[in-house]
């Protein structure tokens, strides 16, 4: 795919001259202007005018399916002989993901210098996290890098499941309580007004729960715009909080704490702890190297700090299996099995092991969050719904027995 350049040159006489030219990549074009004696001074991709679509697609995030995709194609076209940049040409022109193919061409670039393919998925960041970079470092250096890319796509496969799993249980009772929230507010400030002269003419004592609903009425309809303020000072606080050190390491600390919740996020923590750390040390990565890497992908704080500190023990001679224990955050189990690994050399293994049951133990946790959410947001929006109801009825009924 041709890419528009700016380029800025001296030609033999030394006057200065520039212009575009379209080309592939940047070294096309040296070529094309130093074989007209050119001397070059400067080349660089043209900028165009600021297009909205055009944004939001190059800062679209690379997700764990694209990487797994991207890794998949990536093997087989290794394992069948294509070389690295022929790979990443073909892989330009398949990958839909705007963001990952504007990456992968820089990749190939960087790659035709004679730059290693880690160092240059390394530029990235923010599309190739540490795990990658570490195993395909692996991969070139002991020449199995189509096997390396199998294991990543694999492992990506695997973690996007979890999560979609992990989603589908937190998503569905938020929706359920927010489309609860909807009808209740749209009764509140569209049909409860209706009644309001009605139950004023009337002229009884209204009952308790019908004076309540009107004065939440009345407030909504006078204040909606503090409470919408409210609620966004409340999440803007809550973001900055969250996005301190302390304030992720106490939030992360209470989703492990909250009922339902809690038990069925520190599976998904261990089960990616464990899959993780399982394809670092399988692929050859020392272990010190590879905790620090499982810290940052572990995704929560407390796991985090238990795993750095951890790393200090072992730099220090101690076994992995001693301060997870001392953690209190590792099931017995899971700290039995990593003791074993470490004593028969094996640990690889065993942790794939406790990566595969805590897979299934995610997938019926989510099954049992679910069972349990479901009739607790069914009983709290048939108590909203049934309090609006009944704070209109028992009036009217009252008004009827009068006739």
């Amino acid at each position: 795919m041709a890419i528009e350049y700016q380029y800025k040159a001296k030609n033999k006489e030394g006057d200065l001259i520039s212009g575009t030219i379209e080309a592939e990549n940047k070294s096309v074009i040296a070529r094309q202007l130093r074989d007209k004696g050119y001397y070059i001074t400067e080349i660089s991709e043209k900028r165009k005018a600021l297009d909205v679509g055009e944004f939001l697609k190059m800062h679209k995030k690379v997700k764990l399916k694209n990487l797994a995709v991207f890794s998949q194609q990536f093997a087989a076209m290794i394992d069948a002989g294509i070389s690295l940049v022929d790979s990443l040409n073909i892989l330009v022109d398949q990958t839909e993901h705007r963001r990952l193919r504007e990456v992968i061409l820089k990749v190939r670039d960087d790659v035709e210098t004679g730059v290693s393919l880690a160092d240059a998925m390394a530029k990235h960041p923010a599309v190739f996290p540490q795990l990658y970079i570490q195993l395909v470092k692996a991969g070139e250096s002991g020449g199995v890098l189509d096997r390396i890319l199998n294991k990543l796509a694999d492992h990506y496969d695997r973690q996007d499941e979890l999560n979609s799993m992990v989603r589908s249980a937190l998503y569905y009772p938020a929706v359920i309580l927010t489309v609860g929230i909807i009808v209740v507010i749209f009764l509140v400030t569209q049909v409860v007004p209706q009644f309001v002269t009605m139950f004023q003419d009337f002229g009884s004592e209204l009952p308790l729960p019908t004076r309540m609903l009107l004065a939440i009425s009345t407030f909504m309809q006078s204040y909606w715009w503090a409470l919408l303020l409210a609620f966004i000072i409340v999440l803007f606080i809550l973001g900055r909080f969250r996005g301190t050190p302390a304030g992720k390491e106490k939030t992360d600390s209470w989703i492990l704490k909250m009922p339902v919740i809690g038990p069925m996020m520190r599976k998904v923590y261990i089960s990616r702890f464990s899959s993780t750390l399982a394809i670092l040390v399988e692929s050859g990565v020392d272990l010190l190297t590879a905790l620090a890497i499982v810290e940052d992908v572990v995704g929560n704080k407390v796991y985090g700090e238990i795993l750095t500190k951890a790393r200090v023990r072992v730099r220090e001679g101690s076994n992995l299996s001693d301060p997870l224990q001392e953690s209190g955050e590792f099931p017995a189990m899971v700290v039995q099995m990593i003791s074993v690994g470490e004593e028969t050399g094996a640990i690889g293994t065993m942790l794939n092991k406790v990566s595969t049951f805590y897979d299934r133990q995610v997938e019926a946790s989510v099954d049992g969050a679910i069972s349990l959410i479901e009739p607790v947001m069914i009983v709290l929006l048939a108590v909203m719904v049934g309090f609006v109801a009944i704070s209109i009825v028992t009036p009217m009924f009252d008004m009827f027995q009068q006739f």
